[in-house]
C-alpha cells in the first residue's frame, strides 16, 4: 500500500473529514428535504446515516489520536506483534550464559527487616502468604531533588519469609501520558517475574516504579538546565537512597537493572549508561536515545547532556543494554539504527527486532517478557537460583 494511504498520513485525514462532512450534509440536508415516501424506508435512510456518521467520528478520532502517538505507523501493525526479524549484539559481547551468583544475604537493619513494622510505607494491606508478591504505594520523599512522589513497590513472594535475603532490583519508567500503574497493569512485570522464576529463567527481584511523569509533564528523566526539575537526581538519589534504606536491595550494580517502554525506555537507557555506577544493565522498549521533549524544553537547543549517540562514542560505560520495538514503529526504528551503529565496547546492545506490531502495549509485554529472559540468561545477579 503506497506511503500516503498510511495510517499517520495526512491524506487518510483529509479523506475521513471529508466523507464524514459528506455523510452529515446528507444526513442532515438531503434526508430531510427527500423523504422517501414508506416511513420504514425513511426510518431505515436516517439509521443508516447516523450509524455511518458515528463510525466515522469513532475513525476518526482514532486517526487523530493515532498520528499524534504513533501507536501504529501502517496498517498491517495493527495484526499484533509480528514475528521477530532481527536479532544481534554489537559493542561488547554479552555471554549468553553465565554462572548464577547465589543469594546475598546479611544482617539487614530494623528498617529492612520486615516492611511490615517500617513506618516508611505507611498503612498496607499485607498478604502473607503472598504466592504472587504483593504490591504496595509508598511515598518516596525528594530530599536531593526536592520532589516527592509516589511509587509502586512489588516484592515477590518469597520476600516475607527470608529477612535475611538481599533481592536484585528493577527500576521501571512507563511511557508518555503514562503512570506508575501502567507498567503493573499493562506489563504485569510481577506476573512475568513470577512466571520465569518458576520455570528456573530468572530469580525472584524487586520492582519499583518511579512517577517520574508528574502530571504527565514530559520530563525525559532529565535534571532541567534551570534546576526546575531534578528527575535524574529524584531517580537516581532519592528513589535509589530510598530503596537501599528500606528493602533489602543487592549491594552490587550488576544486581540492579531499568526497565521502560516508549520515553519511559529512553529512561531506562540514559540513566544506566550515565550512572554505571548503579545500575549493571538496561531494558529499553520501543525507546530512542536522545532526549525529545514534548512541551517546555528542559535543556538548552545544542546541549548534548543526554544524547545517548554521544555518550556511547566519547565516554562509552561498562553495560549491557537490550533493546526490543518492531520495524513498523518509526520512531523507534530510526533511533535504534542511530544508536547502534555507535556503540562500542565496553558498552554492549542486544537488539531483538519484530516485523510488526507499531508502538504498542503488545510490542512492550512481548519484550518485557523476552528481555528479563535476556537479563536471567546474561546477568549472573538475576540468573536463577530457587526461591
Amino acid at each position: 500500500m503506497p506511503t500516503w494511504l498510511q495510517p499517520t498520513s495526512p491524506a487518510i485525514l483529509i479523506i475521513i473529514v471529508a466523507l464524514l462532512l459528506a455523510t452529515l450534509g446528507w444526513t442532515l440536508v438531503w434526508l430531510p428535504t427527500h423523504r422517501h415516501p414508506r416511513r420504514h424506508h425513511a426510518i431505515g435512510q436516517q439509521s443508516i446515516a447516523v450509524l455511518v456518521s458515528i463510525a466515522l467520528s469513532l475513525m476518526l478520532a482514532f486517526v487523530v489520536l493515532n498520528q499524534q502517538n504513533s501507536w501504529f505507523t501502517t496498517w498491517s501493525s495493527m495484526g499484533g506483534v509480528g514475528d521477530l526479524s532481527h536479532s544481534e549484539t554489537v559493542g561488547d559481547p554479552t555471554p549468553t550464559s553465565q554462572d548464577p551468583i547465589a543469594w546475598q544475604t546479611g544482617t539487614p537493619t530494623d528498617l529492612q527487616a520486615d516492611p511490615r513494622s517500617n513506618p516508611a510505607f505507611g498503612e498496607q494491606s499485607w498478604v502473607d502468604p503472598a504466592p504472587e508478591g504483593q504490591y504496595l504505594t509508598v511515598s518516596i520523599p525528594g530530599p536531593a531533588s526536592g520532589h516527592t512522589s509516589s511509587a509502586l513497590v512489588w516484592l515477590p513472594p518469597s520476600y516475607l519469609d527470608h529477612p535475611e535475603r538481599f533481592y536484585p532490583v528493577l527500576i521501571g519508567f512507563p511511557g508518555l501520558p503514562g503512570s506508575i500503574n501502567a507498567v503493573a497493569d499493562g506489563l504485569h512485570p510481577d506476573e512475568l517475574i513470577t512466571s520465569l522464576s518458576s520455570q528456573g529463567q530468572l530469580r525472584e527481584s524487586i520492582v519499583v516504579i518511579p512517577d517520574v511523569f508528574p502530571d504527565n509533564v514530559d520530563t525525559e528523566c532529565v535534571d532541567a538546565s534551570d534546576g526546575s526539575i531534578l528527575m535524574e537526581t529524584f531517580v537516581t538519589r532519592d528513589v535509589v537512597g530510598w530503596i537501599r534504606t528500606n528493602l533489602r536491595a543487592d549491594s552490587d550494580r550488576a544486581g540492579w537493572t531499568t526497565i521502560g517502554y516508549s520515553a519511559g525506555g529512553f529512561c531506562s537507557s540514559m540513566l544506566t549508561m550515565r550512572h554505571p555506577d548503579i545500575f549493571g544493565s538496561s531494558i529499553n522498549m520501543s525507546g530512542y536515545f536522545v532526549a525529545g521533549f514534548e512541551g517546555p524544553k528542559l535543556r538548552e537547543d545544542g546541549d548534548t547532556t543526554y544524547d545517548l549517540t554521544v555518550l556511547a562514542q566519547t565516554d562509552p560505560p561498562d553495560v549491557d543494554l537490550w533493546f526490543y520495538a518492531a520495524k513498523d514503529d518509526q520512531m523507534a526504528y530510526e533511533a535504534w539504527q542511530s544508536f547502534n551503529s555507535v556503540v562500542q565496547p565496553p558498552t554492549s546492545l542486544t537488539t531483538e527486532l519484530v516485523e510488526s506490531g507499531g508502538h504498542t502495549t503488545q510490542v512492550w509485554a512481548a519484550g518485557l517478557a523476552s528481555g528479563l529472559k535476556w537479563l536471567g540468561q546474561t546477568q549472573p545477579h538475576f540468573a536463577w537460583q530457587a526461591a
